[in-house]
């Protein structure tokens, strides 16, 4: 289940969820842990498009992450990375593991 991607100008839910305005983002559609994570990429990235999703079931130990950001233009993929894993060092410790995905738009 998708949990929350963002686009510019339009923030999309998941499938069967209805489109949102950048104004106004439900903010239950994840949990605090998520919502942590996804400001974070969100303030150092401003991608256009984010999505944060807990695939370990709940636990908060494995995530799937997918950015698109400008900051990314003439990087490599491997750098790429490093600057998301760079960014969220201190959360990626406690975590089993990351499914990352990035692009620059």
């Amino acid at each position: 289940m998708l949990r929350r991607l963002v686009q510019s100008p339009v923030i999309t839910g998941g499938v069967g969820k209805r489109a949102l305005s950048s104004s106004s983002v439900l903010r239950n559609e994840l949990d605090a842990y998520e919502q942590q994570i996804f400001d974070k990429l969100q303030q150092r990235l401003s991608p256009k498009e984010l999505m944060v999703k807990d695939v370990s079931g709940g636990c908060g130990s494995m995530f799937a992450i997918q950015i698109v950001s400008d900051q990314f233009k003439g990087m490599p993929m491997v750098r790429q990375h490093r600057l998301v894993n760079d960014i969220l060092k201190d959360d990626i410790s406690q975590w089993h593991g990351l499914q990352l995905k990035t692009r620059a738009e």
